[in-house]
């Protein structure tokens, strides 16, 4: 595998969680754990766009 898709991914993954666990640990998030699933499907969605997105500037360089 290329080695700076794979930085990308690993960028992308810790980005994911990192929200995640930062929402999940928020006041609002402990408020709303009923909806844990959904916010991390949310979180995923936003990890992808944000790696999509550094392949995008990869690419113009």
């Amino acid at each position: 595998m290329d080695t700076v898709n794979m930085i990308i991914n690993v960028i992308a993954i810790l980005v994911g969680l990192g929200l995640y666990m930062g929402v999940m640990n928020s006041q609002w998030g402990k408020k709303h754990q009923e909806y844990m699933y959904a916010i991390m499907l949310g979180t995923i969605l936003l990890a992808v766009l944000v790696g999509g997105f550094i392949r995008w500037l990869v690419v113009l360089r």
